[in-house]
């Protein structure tokens, strides 16, 4: 059985002062160093929310959400271009709606929205932490997270759901904690009342918060097998929450959706539909079979390793398995989770946080951080408990961890080997990952060997690692500081060294934003493509585009989602069905979908030249008439962006 301080500690016993004991106690009461911690996570909050991105218009696809509040407000219809939206909920374009009906309804105000649920976010997330670890080190996670580049870039210049959701999700555990302490019929029922309507919102911003509905029905199961009565009494208790929770997602789920506009699978059909497909972003290369279940597990769970360790190390982490920065964190994790789940089944964090992962871990797209980012907090902090457990078991079950990990470590050690010096690198056309491949090399031989150690001289190694446990505790000469202090001074320093570059990589981001204006950068292709095809063809015009939500903003026109194929006479039989009369071709640096624009082009015009009439031409954007439908061709337009005003759409 792993030691108790792995678990949840349990709160309102009567703590000691003192500085060290201020950073290391877990307890439900605020004191001076909780305060002082608010204090800085709010000071990030007000630094975000002055450097926010100073552009009057979206430039970017999050344009869909402020879109959608519009109709909302004045036709009461969710979706945007005539669609019924039936893959996003309606959570995020209502809130945005509500910040319309108080008077800021513009792109920098829905922005400084998104670094306030940011901040209380964070502030959330240090209470719900500081109960189950020391202070110091949920301190440390927070702030190494919102000092990080990724939650700036995202809180400042995009409108997403994930900050929302990350701040109602906190909210829900934090409350699930008390729902799971409360022994009193009346304050058990207003914790029901409160958790019910917390998953409600927090379904209606994201989907993946199903995942708190079925944790709340395997804490229930498991707590059958320890306590029978009191999970009979939870069950009464649980079934409101599980019914009302159902009956949210039930009624968002029968939201009947318009017709797909093209007979692909995957998007923008139902999440069930979008697994069966092997890319989501490639949805030409067919539907997925068992066998590439997983690899793309494997994947996803790679990309959000690389995720959190580029958020808390600040530095760009080598895409590579036998990395440490990217294996390191994932058996940490998994073993943080397993110590927090054993003997007693866990909590409904612990089963919240698996069912949220396994959602997005099975999910077919391209991993992003804004769908990871909810989930950072809870993954420091198994992180960490996977830490503690591992010198748990280092020191009481050294055979055990020696049978688990040798083979491993082995596999991880050859794999590092090659990917320094073998043919790997030249295979896969990799780069030299500074000290990451040699560091990682050294760290899988180094605890391989002591695997060895440990299952051939057990009792050595027992005696070896008590003496140096005591060491680690033991005052150092006639002083009162002992190495394990000492190590709690080197991390805080290093915490706060990683803060400082964090800082300095966001000013330089801020700086940027408060300079971007759309009259200083270069308009995406696609904002080119709208402001041009309003300003040049008739209202009643019907405009085929790769990112429908932007190309609509700015032109105001009927827009038919161009899909990534090659198929060229499934192109041309949709281009006469839906009576289309542009198409827009934008070549991107960076493409979301496969194939690209001018690929899924080329192959329609190869067949269909004689269709298509070049109307419009600027650096990365093509714009063509479908002669077929036409009732005129306009005069072929120079290269060069006609000055179009970017405020006659703003939102």
């Amino acid at each position: 059985m792993l030691p108790s301080d792995l678990t949840t500690a349990q709160s309102g016993s009567p703590r000691k002062t003192g500085f060290w004991t201020q950073l290391t106690e877990v307890s439900s009461r605020l004191r001076w160093f909780d305060i002082a911690i608010l204090a800085v996570i709010l000071s990030f909050g007000v630094f975000h929310f002055f450097f926010t991105e100073r552009t009057v218009d979206f430039t970017r696809d999050d344009v869909f959400y402020a879109d959608a509040a519009h109709s909302l407000l004045q036709h009461h219809f969710y979706g945007i271009n005539g669609h019924r939206e039936a893959n996003q909920p309606p959570g995020l374009p209502a809130l945005l709606a509500l910040l319309c009906l108080a008077g800021s309804c513009t792109h920098i105000g829905f922005l400084r929205a998104m670094v306030a649920f940011e901040t209380m976010g964070f502030l959330c997330s240090y209470e719900l932490l500081r109960r189950q670890a020391p202070r110091i080190v949920a301190a440390s996670i927070c702030f190494l997270l919102i000092s990080s580049r990724t939650c700036f870039w995202l809180a400042t210049q995009w409108v997403f759901p994930s900050f929302p959701y990350f701040l109602v999700s906190t909210l829900v555990l934090l409350v699930a904690r008390k729902f799971e302490d409360s022994s009193r019929p009346f304050s058990r029922i207003s914790w029901v009342v409160l958790l019910a309507v917390l998953i409600a919102i927090s379904l209606l911003l994201m989907s993946a918060a199903m995942a708190f509905l079925v944790a709340i029905m395997i804490t229930t199961i498991f707590l059958f097998f320890r306590n029978r009565p009191l999970a009979i009494s939870r069950m009464r208790a649980c079934v409101a929450i599980l019914l009302f929770g159902a009956a949210v997602q039930g009624a968002w789920l029968l939201h009947k959706p318009t017709p797909p506009e093209w007979p692909l699978p995957g998007y923008p059909n139902s999440y069930f539909s979008q697994l069966t497909v092997k890319s989501g972003n490639d949805p030409e290369l067919g539907a997925a079979t068992l066998a590439d279940i997983p690899p793309r597990v494997l994947r996803n769970a790679a990309d959000d390793s690389i995720i959190l360790s580029e958020m808390l190390l600040k530095r760009w982490i080598d895409v590579a398995w036998m990395s440490i920065l990217v294996t390191g964190p994932i058996v940490l994790i998994l073993l943080g989770w397993g110590a927090s789940v054993w003997p007693a089944g866990g909590s409904i964090q612990e089963w919240y946080f698996v069912g949220y992962e396994f959602i997005y871990l099975l999910w077919p797209w391209k991993a992003e951080p804004r769908f990871f980012l909810p989930l950072a907090p809870l993954a420091c902090l198994y992180l960490w408990r996977g830490g503690k457990a591992l010198f748990f078991l280092a020191k009481n079950k050294p055979r055990l961890l020696a049978i688990v990990w040798y083979p491993i470590g082995a596999i991880l050690t050859i794999g590092a080997w090659f990917w320094m010096y073998g043919a790997w690198r030249l295979a896969w056309h990799m780069t030299h990952a500074g000290l990451q491949d040699e560091t990682s090399f050294a760290i899988w031989l180094l605890s391989s060997v002591l695997a060895v150690w440990m299952l051939w001289t057990e009792d050595s190694w027992r005696k070896w690692a008590e003496k140096a446990a005591l060491w680690f505790r033991k005052p150092l000469g006639s002083s009162r500081l002992s190495p394990m202090r000492i190590l709690h001074v080197i991390g805080m320093a290093a915490v706060t060294y990683l803060m400082i570059i964090g800082v300095r990589y966001q000013l330089v981001i801020g700086h940027g934003n408060r300079n971007r204006s759309m009259a200083t950068i270069h308009l995406p292709g696609d904002v080119q493509a709208g402001e041009w095809v309003n300003a040049h063809t008739p209202p009643d015009a019907v405009i085929m585009a790769r990112h429908v939500p932007i190309v609509y903003h700015y032109a105001q026109r009927n827009t038919v989602w161009f899909p990534p194929s090659t198929n060229p006479q499934m192109l041309m039989d949709g281009i006469q069905s839906h009576k289309i009369n542009y198409v827009i071709v934008v070549e991107r640096d960076d493409t979301f979908y496969l194939p690209k624009d001018e690929d899924s082009f080329a192959a329609l015009y190869k067949s269909f030249p004689d269709k298509m009439h070049l109307l419009y031409q600027a650096p990365g954007l093509k714009i063509f008439q479908v002669i077929a439908s036409a009732a005129q061709t306009p005069s072929v337009v120079a290269s060069g962006a006609p000055k179009l005003s970017t405020l006659e759409h703003k939102p």
